[in-house]
């Protein structure tokens, strides 16, 4: 019907004044590549964030086990498909102390989920840039395995030095709550907390290929702060003042 309304004026929304990205990075001092906590802390402040378009950055390498050498481009190895949630084994979302969901195996849980949830196309527009390319095989092959051939070039072919990367995982991709809840949130602490594992699901090979192993150079947090304009701000400010009780409904994720 909407097609048909002809004469409809057009609508401009000046609501929000500004929509910027900020990044925030694990507590000074994190070793991000031994089992045990990561975690990012967002202060609580005078500050709305929208925290269903925040993601996390991964920024690392895949290199050999034994002496931290690069791999050759013929090399049969690369990273598994949603490679950077396997290196987890459980991922935390806490507002002010309070736990708001806590998903153990997520890499098995968000692979699972995109399965059903992710288009056939999306491994081909944007997927890769999550490491998002299903196999079509169950080997480790360059020919016969579609899936893992793209992701052998793309994370040891193509960069300069081989093995390097840099991927973007939404946290819609992890937590119920950030897929579900689209609205903005005010004067919590944002806490995130990821529990470190070894990297065998991360990491996909034939056995001819010497092993290998993840090393993460850098881990980030990207929040959006959102600047409402004064009157959509005043009409926030004046519904958390009355201490108004507001619904938040979301599918939390488990996985056992």
């Amino acid at each position: 019907m909407q097609i048909l309304k002809i004469t409809e004026k057009t609508e401009i929304d000046e609501s929000i004044e500004e929509y910027e990205y900020h990044s925030y990075e694990p507590i000074t001092g994190t070793d991000l590549n031994r089992p045990g906590k990561i975690r990012i802390n967002i202060e609580m402040q005078d500050l709305f964030t929208h925290p269903s378009e925040s993601y996390l950055v991964f920024d690392g390498k895949l290199v050999k086990n034994a002496d931290d050498t690069e791999y050759a481009n013929a090399d049969v190895i690369t990273l598994t498909n949603n490679a950077m949630m396997h290196l987890f084994s459980n991922i935390k979302y806490q507002l002010s102390g309070q736990e708001i969901e806590s998903l153990f195996h997520p890499g098995q849980a968000t692979t699972m989920l995109g399965l059903l949830k992710f288009p056939n196309d999306f491994q081909i527009s944007t997927g890769l840039n999550q490491l998002w390319f299903k196999d079509s095989g169950v080997t480790a092959h360059l020919q016969n395995n579609t899936g893992f051939g793209v992701r052998q070039q793309y994370i040891i072919q193509k960069p300069d030095p081989n093995g390097t990367f840099s991927f973007e995982v939404p946290l819609k991709h992890i937590f119920g709550f950030c897929d579900d809840y689209e609205k903005v949130v005010y004067g919590f602490k944002h806490q995130l907390t990821l529990v470190r594992k070894g990297d065998n699901d991360a990491i996909f090979r034939n056995n001819a290929t010497d092993a290998g192993k993840v090393v993460l150079t850098k881990l980030s947090w990207y929040m959006p702060h959102v600047t409402p304009n004064l009157q959509e701000k005043l009409a926030l400010y004046k519904t958390i003042e009355s201490k108004s009780s507001l619904p938040v409904g979301y599918r939390m994720i488990q996985c056992d």
